[in-house]
């Protein structure tokens, strides 16, 4: 039995694709509603998933439903789609009294940024909303996302497909050496950006940081955190959560919490930079888990 995420191969492309060709033909709603009934066998005959959708409830709290959270991540693919269709609004998003302002400030004043997101809730939901300008800023953003393209090559054509004048550019998580992090320098020099989940550990290394998460122990990864300590620009752990776990019309909520540990250091101090970082991500997200149970989506043994 596979145990990590990179040793699932990506098994949503097609899937996508039918989606994309239902959305053209249908309304919105009629893709949602067969979000349901796909949800719904994919519950009733992947035993693995369910086991570990279990797992993971019962440590964010007991009287959970794994048909319910299974559910959710189908809606959730149907929503990332649409995200990048242009099919959300921005005034079905609300921002809360966070750190929002300080982002857009930041934004707007031509500076990069960098944006730790996770898999809780629409990742997809602010990369659409802000390559389309309709993030709230004075300016349309370019955004650099950093993920695992032999897992996600797919999905990644499909967005071009969908969504041709999107400025959204693609570094392979695969390859980050040097000459990327210059490459990422330059591009936040330039206003631009920077995207990357912490909420899964490398394929490429077996260097995590153990952090408790949920009451127990898991691995982030330490070269995404590495990564944001390099281009010690302001850094953001962005989420898009449902309001209700459950609709046909959704609107999200969008949270904003803005990295308070500052990287202007010497090497040393930087390890221990990095590890409170680590941990102030790992707390935010665990916060947000609680909120919304059903909207986390890390469906393998994450505690492993």
């Amino acid at each position: 039995m596979s145990k990590n995420w990179y040793e699932h191969k990506e098994k949503t492309s097609f899937g996508y694709i039918m989606m994309l060709i239902v959305l053209k033909v249908f309304p919105a709603f009629f893709m949602r509603l067969m979000a349901y009934v796909i949800g719904f066998f994919y519950w009733l005959f992947d035993k693995n998933t369910r086991r570990i959708s279990k797992n993971y409830l019962l440590k964010v709290g007991k009287g959970k439903s794994t048909l319910k959270h299974i559910c959710s991540f189908a809606l959730n693919l149907v929503e990332n789609l649409q995200s990048w269709a242009g099919k959300f609004s921005f005034k079905d998003v609300q921002w809360q009294n966070d750190d929002i302002t300080d982002w857009v400030n930041n934004i707007n004043s031509g500076k990069g940024t960098v944006v730790i997101m996770s898999h809780l809730g629409n990742p997809h939901m602010m990369k659409a909303l802000a390559s389309m300008n309709e993030a709230g800023t004075e300016k349309k953003m370019s955004i650099t996302s950093i993920i695992n393209t032999e897992l996600t090559a797919g999905f990644g054509k499909l967005i071009s497909k969908v969504n041709p004048d999107s400025n959204f550019h693609v570094i392979s998580s695969n390859n980050i050496g040097p000459e990327t992090v210059l490459l990422l320098q330059e591009r936040i020099e330039s206003g631009e950006m920077v995207v990357i989940a912490g909420d899964r550990v490398s394929a490429h290394t077996d260097r995590n940081i153990d952090v408790p998460f949920l009451g127990e122990n898991a691995h982030f990864p330490y070269g995404v955190f590495l990564l944001a300590a390099l281009l010690n620009a302001p850094t953001y752990f962005v989420t898009g959560l449902r309001r209700k776990d459950f609709c046909i019309n959704p609107k999200y909520d969008m949270f904003v919490k803005k990295n308070q540990i500052s990287f202007d250091c010497n090497r040393k101090e930087r390890e221990e930079k990095i590890k409170q970082t680590v941990e102030g991500f790992v707390q935010n997200l665990e916060d947000l888990c609680r909120l919304h149970p059903y909207q986390w989506y890390n469906f393998y043994d994450f505690w492993n």
